[in-house]
């Protein structure tokens, strides 16, 4: 699984440097809680928001079971709630500096919230080398369903045209011949509804960690990549996202945890949310506390 993840990586880097990119900035907040409960079972909430061009709040619960010293399972429920940004399109045509005809016009689709449900399974391993560098893998299969939506009146446009008309002719004072001419003003605005159908998604993720974990240290840095593959039929395994992680967690005490983090992430094709995405970057810097009881 290692040399799989790697492998992405090097096939897919020549593609992050030569592709034409459009970037996206944030910031992650995460708050979290952990219980365990007993020595193999542990319970998780999280509260997320994403503070984006399309942000979005989290809320999940995740169930953990230990099946031995390095290997792990869980499973887990996310509500998610995403804002979609609204748009503004300039529709106008000619000039009304010397055109006869012109128009003014624009369309605007307004922004709005949509939610969708997301459930995972995974399975993760970890080991620990020469007692301070600890190596995680973990694979995850996430299914995520969005409900079909109405937005009222998401899309208005306006239009203005200009006609200029020659309605009579007179003479000027050298008795030329010349045209008296009227404008023409014509408006018209109209409303659209947006239909969203039901939609399920699938994706099948693996994220490699290193994290220094020394006992003496509350501060443990962190690298971490993750790949995440497509699981739609016909795209079985297509890279649709990567992402890069750095950062550091610091262990306040046994029950107070911070994190601080960039995170990189390049999404190749990203049809989760409301369009299909290519090329795009977001750079975040994620910022969590968590609890343990």
């Amino acid at each position: 699984m290692k040399q799989k993840t790697l492998l992405i990586l090097l096939l897919f880097l020549p593609t992050m440097l030569m592709a034409q990119w459009t970037d996206d900035y944030g910031t992650w907040i995460s708050v979290g809680a952990k219980k365990n409960l007993g020595t193999r079972w542990s319970l998780s909430l999280e509260a997320e928001h994403r503070a984006q061009e399309e942000s979005r709040w989290a809320f999940g619960l995740d169930a953990g079971f230990k099946l031995n010293k390095n290997f792990k399972l869980g499973v887990g429920y996310t509500l998610l709630y995403s804002r979609k940004p609204g748009k503004y399109s300039d529709k106008s045509k000619g000039d009304p500096e010397v055109d006869d005809y012109y128009v003014i016009g624009y369309n605007l689709t307004k922004a709005y919230y949509y939610p969708r449900h997301r459930f995972i399974a995974e399975i993760s391993a970890d080991k620990k080398f020469w007692r301070w560098l600890r190596i995680s893998l973990r694979e995850r299969y996430q299914l995520t369903y969005r409900p079909a939506q109405t937005i009222t009146n998401a899309k208005y446009k306006y239009r203005e045209e200009h006609l200029m008309k020659i309605i009579d002719f007179d003479f000027d004072e050298d008795f030329n011949l010349i045209p008296i001419m009227e404008e023409e003003i014509t408006s018209s605005e109209s409303y659209e509804d947006k239909e969203k159908e039901s939609e399920t998604t699938q994706m099948l993720r693996t994220r490699l960690k290193f994290e220094v974990d020394k006992k003496s240290w509350k501060f443990s840095p962190y690298l971490s990549v993750e790949a995440c593959n497509s699981a739609r039929v016909g795209d079985f395994l297509q890279i649709d996202k990567v992402r890069t992680s750095v950062g550091t967690s610091y262990k306040l005490n046994k029950h107070n945890e911070f994190t601080l983090g960039y995170i990189l992430t390049f999404v190749f094709n990203d049809d989760e949310g409301d369009e299909i995405i290519y090329n795009n970057r977001i750079h975040a810097v994620s910022v969590g506390y968590n609890y343990k009881f």
